[in-house]
């Protein structure tokens, strides 16, 4: 049994879309043509893939086709991962990338990053998302995502990272609150019942309660919580209490002056960034590229590079 597989990226364009005519306009071919293709799938298959109603009557999969489907996308999934694996060990970052991005990391390295991908890597075709940890580490894991950029650690014995870059913590607070009145401060020196938090899922919720060696027991005190860096600096700059902000974050989210910023004692706490990625992914060169994109914005940053 021969087929291709543009009759297979026909017939899943029209399973998706129910009408052979829309399914012709996202995959850029006429509707007679891609009508023939996936005639002669079905009739190497020996069967109807599809009950044709009449006019624009949606066209639903018969039981060969349902059975059919899932195998299809499949094959496609595995052709686009092959395809990747020739584009990337031949040139590095060129074509499809998906790659994951914690909240915390986001808003402040997008606007170098992309920028410079973009220039240096004309041919790459980068779908960004932002995610808490735990959902990007389950999306490249679950091959939904290429590469990640994150906080370490990682904690799962199936994915890699290379450390790229170090983030500094800071204390910050409003500009009359006087609870640390000057520094360099020790982390004891943080009020625990005035510290505020990011919400649960946000990984530099978890690395602020370490620095301030608070025990699980101690958490359930911590009751002012926030859903964003933005929210969570103005709750601050409000007088509501007192947080840890990554050096990272320090002119996005204090650039009109309300907050007063402390630093720590040396050796002050930070948080290790890095790229992740599957192992034995066929994107391996894929995220080493962009671990040395990313480090290379250390000094637009202000933060400290970790060695290759």
């Amino acid at each position: 049994m021969n087929f291709t597989l543009r009759q297979i990226t026909y017939f899943v364009a029209v399973a998706r879309h129910g009408h052979f005519g829309r399914a012709a306009e996202t995959v850029n071919v006429s509707q007679p043509g891609l009508s023939s293709q996936v005639a002669e799938l079905e009739g190497r298959l020996g069967g109807a893939l599809f009950d044709r109603g009449a006019g624009n009557t949606p066209v639903v999969l018969t039981a060969l086709g349902e059975k059919l489907l899932p195998v299809a996308i499949e094959l496609l999934e595995t052709a686009e991962r092959l395809g990747s694996l020739a584009r990337a060990r031949s040139i590095p970052l060129s074509g499809r990338l998906r790659m994951g991005i914690i909240p915390t990391v986001a808003p402040y390295m997008i606007p170098h990053l992309i920028p410079q991908l973009r220039r240096e890597h004309e041919a790459l075709q980068l779908e960004l998302h932002e995610l808490v940890t735990d959902d990007l580490i389950e999306g490249i894991a679950q091959r939904q995502l290429d590469v990640g950029i994150m906080a370490l650690p990682v904690g799962q014995a199936d994915l890699l990272s290379e450390p790229v870059l170090r983030d500094r913590f800071l204390i910050a607070l409003s500009e009359d609150d006087t609870t640390v009145l000057s520094g360099p401060a020790k982390p004891e020196s943080i009020a625990v019942d005035r510290l505020l938090l990011l919400a649960d899922g946000h990984c530099l919720r978890d690395q602020a309660l370490e620095v301030c060696g608070l025990r699980q027991a101690q958490r359930h005190h911590l009751n002012l919580e926030a859903t964003s860096m933005a929210t969570l600096m103005r709750m601050v700059a409000s007088g509501m209490g007192m947080t840890l902000i990554p050096k990272l974050a320090l002119a996005d989210e204090n650039r009109d002056g309300r907050l007063r910023i402390v630093p720590f004692a040396a050796p002050a706490p930070s948080r290790d960034l890095a790229v992740v990625w599957r192992r034995n992914s066929e994107h391996e060169a894929d995220a080493h590229g962009l671990a040395a994109a990313v480090r290379g914005l250390a000094g637009q940053l202000g933060l400290e590079p970790i060695p290759a």
